[in-house]
Parts: structure tokens; C-alpha cells; sequence
């Protein structure tokens, strides 16, 4: 098990950006996450409270702590205003594998921020936390999230029945999954603003200096690993 250590100037491509979370985005964080449609397909609460986004932030300070997430929050490259979340979640050191999960604000969508922040964190994963594989699991109801799984190069693997609790009930899920150095994970660089200054933010952990800093776990299997050439670049998905 690794601390993960989140990079401290912005992950930027085009008009959207990752940054960790900052306690100051709790009041945009409640405002985003009262639209139906995210808990609709997510873990998020209905009825969301401060009280949720308090718990919400607390929790992914404990996740970077023990290795077990690595959450971005989904920012405006021009403005630094909260858009979404991301997070590589349910990481699996032993295996190099890990899960990324996503919700954006209404007035965010349809403007390619979510596939861009998947693709960014996907980079990151692969190239600064030394993963192999990244899986997407999406509601088989949830069609706009399996498009994003397959513009970001992820190859639709299954559809795991009665997979898990819902809201309303037993849900099937569609399972995809992205490789390093497959064709699909080469989107667009993940880049750090020029003299970015951190505003006030809100769900993921602060932390590495650039995009090439690794947890102690990814160091160590880079130095062991042989396989040369290899590209690591950047991948519902099962909701957070």
C-alpha cells in the first residue's frame, strides 16, 4: 500500500483541468451535486447536503492517506470553477489495476470535459502511479457514460449481471477496460499550467510537485520492470 501523492499545478487539457480538492469548492460541490442525475447513477446522496460534502472530502483525504484513491476535482482551465469529479478509485497495488469514476455539473456537459479529465487521469495513472489497467464500468442504462469509455479508448469487455445495488434495485453494468500503451490511451498530454496558482478546491488530495512524481509502489515496479518502449499515457463507469 502507497500514500498517493497528487501533483500540485493543475493536470490541463484545452478548456478543462484536474486539481486536488480544496475545502473552499463545498458550497459549489452541494450546489452540483442537488441535480437528480448524479445520484441518479452514482453513489452520490440524494437530497445532498454541506454535511454530505463535508463527509465527502474527509473521505478522500483518508483514501490519498492510504493509497486507495487518487481524486481530482474537474475545474475550468480559465477560470478554476468546479465542473465535475474524477478519481481513480479502488486501486490494486498488487495487480497495478485501478478503477476510474466520474460525475459532472449539468452545466458542464456537452462540452468534452468529462472525456477529456477520464483521459487525463488515465495518463496519470499510468505514467505517474505505474498502472497497467484501468477499468470502467457503466450502468447499461447509462448510455453517455459508455460513449465516454469508448472515446476514450476503452474496449467494452462484459456486461456483469445483477453486478450491484442500486437505488432502485439490482444493477447490470457494462465492464470496460484500458492498458497501458494500448492505442487508446494516447489522448491528448496531460500538461501543468505555466505558474497555475491553486484556488480554493474541493475532492482531490493535494500533493506531487509534477506528473512524473510516482508513489513509492510505482517507483519500485518501474525500476523491475523490462518492458521497454512501453507507453504509459492517459482512460461510468461504476460511480464513486
Amino acid at each position: 500500500m502507497s500514500v498517493i501523492v497528487l501533483p500540485e499545478k493543475p493536470l490541463v487539457d484545452g478548456q478543462t483541468a484536474l486539481r486536488p480538492w480544496r475545502e473552499a469548492d463545498i458550497a459549489a460541490l452541494v450546489v452540483a451535486c442537488r441535480d437528480p442525475e448524479i445520484p441518479r447513477w452514482t453513489r452520490v446522496p440524494e437530497n445532498y447536503g454541506e454535511a454530505d460534502a463535508q463527509a465527502y472530502m474527509r473521505q478522500r483525504r483518508d483514501e490519498i492517506r492510504t493509497g486507495a484513491s487518487a481524486p481530482f476535482a474537474i475545474v475550468a482551465a480559465a477560470d478554476d470553477r468546479l465542473l465535475g469529479s474524477v478519481s481513480l478509485m479502488r486501486i490494486d497495488w498488487e495487480h497495478a489495476r485501478a478503477e476510474v469514476g466520474y460525475w459532472l455539473a449539468r452545466e458542464a456537459r456537452g462540452q468534452g470535459h468529462v472525456t477529456r479529465a477520464v483521459r487525463l487521469i488515465c495518463e496519470y495513472g499510468f505514467a505517474t502511479l505505474g498502472l497497467d489497467r484501468i477499468e470502467l464500468l457503466a450502468a447499461t442504462g447509462n448510455a453517455a457514460s459508455q460513449r465516454v469509455a469508448s472515446r476514450c479508448g476503452f474496449i467494452r469487455e462484459a456486461v456483469l449481471r445483477s453486478y450491484m445495488r442500486g437505488k432502485h434495485g439490482r444493477q447490470d453494468m457494462v465492464a470496460f477496460g484500458l492498458l497501458a500503451g494500448s492505442r487508446g490511451a494516447s489522448g491528448p498530454r496531460a500538461t501543468s499550467a505555466p505558474g497555475a496558482t491553486s484556488r480554493p478546491g474541493a475532492t482531490s488530495r493535494p500533493g506531487a510537485s509534477s506528473p512524473g512524481a510516482s508513489s513509492p509502489r510505482a517507483a519500485s515496479r518501474r525500476a523491475s520492470s523490462g518492458r521497454a518502449g512501453r507507453s504509459r499515457a492517459g482512460s461510468q463507469r461504476r460511480p464513486e
